[in-house]
C-alpha cells in the first residue's frame, strides 16, 4: 500500500505531491461566549448530520457491485468495484496502469503489462470502499457540515476533516515506510490535514461524488491537492 521509488519514479511527483500537499486541520470552532441552548442546538445539528451522512455511505459500503471514476490530476482511471474487490485502469504519466482485488488473491498491479509488487501503489486510495469505510470509521468523532453546489442545481453535501489524531496514521498507512511520517517535526505534522467532501442528488438521495482533499500549511501559504471519485 505504499509507494516505492524505484518501482514507481514516474509517479512520484504525482503522490507525493498530492499526500505531502496538504493542510492544517480547522478549528471545530470557537465555542467562548456561545449560550448553553446554542451549543445544545449545535450538538443536535451534529448528530442529525451524522446519522444522514452514515446513510448515505451505506451506498458505498452496500454488497453491490458499482462503477466509478477516479481524477487525479491530469489522470482519469475507470473502474468498478464490490466491498474490497475491484477493478482500475487507465493511463497515468504516459503509462498504462491496471489494480484488481479479489477475494481469492491479493491485489495485482500492472504496469505497462508487467507485474509490479503489490507493495507498489497505496490501492487503499483509489477505491471508494475504502474511503467510506474510513469515514464511517470516525464518523462519531467529527462534525459534518452540510453544503451546496452552487454551480449544480439540486446537489447538496457534507464537508467533513478527519480528526487530526488520524491524520499521521492514515498518510503512513498510504505512504508506507518509503515515508516516516511519524519521523516529521511535530509541528509540520500538525500542519497536515485531510478532509472528505461527499456530494449527492437532493431528489434520488444518490451519490454522485466523493472528495478528497489533503492541505498542508507552509511558509509559503497553504498547499492542497485533491483526488475526486465520479459515482
Amino acid at each position: 500500500m505504499y509507494i516505492r521509488p524505484k518501482l514507481l519514479w514516474w509517479l512520484i511527483p504525482t503522490f507525493l505531491g498530492l499526500f505531502l500537499l496538504g493542510i492544517a486541520l480547522g478549528s471545530a470552532g470557537n465555542k467562548y461566549g456561545m449560550s448553553e441552548t446554542a451549543f445544545m442546538d449545535q450538538q443536535k445539528d451534529g448528530e442529525h448530520h451524522r446519522v444522514a451522512l452514515s446513510e448515505l455511505l451505506d451506498q458505498l459500503t452496500e454488497d453491490k457491485e458499482r462503477s466509478f471514476i477516479v481524477y487525479l490530476q491530469e489522470s482519469a482511471l475507470n473502474g468498478r468495484y464490490q466491498h474490497e474487490r475491484f477493478e482500475l485502469k487507465g493511463e497515468v504519466g504516459g503509462h498504462n496502469l491496471e489494480m484488481s482485488r479479489n477475494l481469492e488473491q491479493p491485489v495485482a498491479i500492472r504496469i505497462d503489462g508487467q507485474i509490479q509488487n503489490e507493495a507498489s501503489l497505496p490501492y487503499a486510495l483509489y477505491t471508494p470502499y475504502e474511503h467510506a469505510a474510513l469515514i464511517k470509521k470516525v464518523l462519531q468523532s467529527v462534525k459534518p457540515q452540510s453544503i451546496q453546489d452552487p454551480g449544480a442545481q439540486g446537489l447538496y453535501g457534507y464537508r467533513l476533516a478527519v480528526p487530526a489524531e488520524e491524520v499521521t496514521a492514515l498518510l503512513s498507512m498510504w505512504l508506507g515506510p518509503s515515508f516516516p511520517i511519524h519521523d516529521m517535526p511535530l509541528d509540520v505534522a500538525k500542519g497536515i490535514g485531510v478532509d472528505y467532501q461527499l456530494w449527492y442528488d437532493s431528489e434520488s438521495k444518490q451519490i454522485r461524488q466523493l472528495e478528497l482533499q489533503l492541505r498542508m500549511q507552509t511558509a509559503a501559504g497553504v498547499k492542497q491537492d485533491q483526488l475526486r471519485f465520479r459515482l
